[in-house]
């Protein structure tokens, strides 16, 4: 379950330690959304120290909280040139990880891939960014801003492989998503809308998802966001027991023809 202080961080220090204690009760893993408004690449040095403290105050939720990653929007382009922007994203990436580390917060520092042209965050540009800074700053994969980015470029199994096989070069154990329809124009995200209202298929990656075997967190970021939670659940069971069915009745076509 991802704790959302996307529109500010209301939240006292014990009441944290409450929800950690309690989420560990249920055996539920936690992580944390930053505020929305976050650009590490700013020119603007008051928005980039504005950025950098709501982050690190996240973090410092989220390890109270026990949480596992804290999700942050890396930055958008204004007046710098891209390769300027992108040189100061990765400074300040560093810079929020290594507080993190210094003040031994467990949690990793999740860099969003992000859904508008404007913004810096393709999924290159992220991935990148993270073989730069190194341990302790993770790729967030979100589905429907990479469907967005590419006017609706998602639509075989190979295209979701294709992002993990991107992916390869960070050697990563598990990887952390979130899922939602989407309406996009030009290349850029519009809105967030139910799963299944939209033309970004959750059963093909579902399906992928299952049989590579991958160690894969899914947020629901949908408008029906509980909804497109149990939703998402449901498929991926009932495509697990058409797998487990499948195995078992090519076991049983084996042992009768004794191929």
């Amino acid at each position: 379950m991802e704790v959302q202080f996307s529109r500010g961080i209301r939240i006292e220090e014990e009441y944290a330690e409450e929800v950690g204690d309690r989420a560990d009760e249920l055996g539920v893993q936690l992580s944390v959304h930053s505020p929305y408004y976050t650009n590490l690449g700013s020119d603007d040095e008051e928005v980039v120290q504005n950025s950098i403290d709501k982050i690190v105050m996240s973090g410092h939720m989220g390890d109270v909280m026990g949480a596992n990653v804290v999700v942050a929007h890396p930055g958008f382009y204004t007046s710098l040139d891209p390769q300027e922007t992108k040189e100061k994203i990765t400074q300040n990436a560093s810079l929020t990880r290594d507080f993190f580390r210094d003040s031994n917060y467990q949690v990793d520092l999740g860099l969003e891939v992000m859904g508008k042209k404007q913004t810096f965050g393709t999924l290159d540009e992220v991935i990148e960014l993270c073989e730069e800074i190194g341990e302790g700053v993770v790729p967030v994969i979100d589905f429907a801003h990479i469907h967005a980015r590419s006017n609706g470029g998602l639509r075989e199994r190979e295209d979701f492989e294709e992002i993990f096989e991107k992916l390869d070069s960070l050697g990563l154990d598990r990887y952390y998503t979130y899922f939602t329809g989407v309406e996009y124009e030009n290349g850029n995200e519009v809105s967030h809308k139910p799963i299944k209202k939209a033309d970004l298929d959750f059963d093909i990656l579902g399906q992928m998802l299952l049989e590579s075997g991958h160690d894969v967190t899914v947020i629901s970021i949908s408008p029906l966001v509980e909804h497109d939670a149990i939703y998402m659940k449901i498929r991926l069971e009932r495509m697990l027991d058409d797998l487990e069915r499948e195995g078992t009745f090519k076991e049983v076509a084996q042992q009768v023809t004794g191929a």
